[in-house]
């Protein structure tokens, strides 16, 4: 079989209108204080248009910060939420992420069109 790749800096990702894309990896998650909307900007770049998508990110105790906020929108978007990922959340000093090195399934586009592994 045959599997199309293509990897991309932020900069990149965000100049190409690249279409049928499936799956979108998050190396690292974004930091700074546009951090989460960066996240959602990157994994944005799949299941458009209606169509079905995903995304996995690699999510570590560096993440922390922003795991409150990952939480609500992975809530929002009706995507499972990892059970680490939670208790990170709930921890003092999150104000929207972080994770205890493990790697956590992010949530894709389409609205729950996401397969269950």
């Amino acid at each position: 079989g045959t599997v199309k790749l293509l990897f991309a800096t932020d900069v990149a990702a965000r100049g190409l209108d690249v279409k049928d894309v499936g799956v979108v990896i998050n190396y690292d998650m974004p930091g700074g204080t546009n951090g989460i909307e960066d996240y959602v900007h990157r994994i944005g770049r799949t299941g458009r248009a209606g169509a079905k998508g995903m995304s996995f990110s690699f999510f570590t105790s560096t993440d922390q910060p922003c795991a409150k906020k990952l939480v609500e929108i992975l809530s929002t978007a009706h995507q499972d939420v990892p059970s680490q990922l939670a208790d990170m959340a709930a921890r003092k000093g999150s104000k929207g992420g972080g994770n205890q090195g493990g790697r956590f399934r992010g949530g894709g586009r389409g609205g729950g069109n996401r397969k269950k592994w």
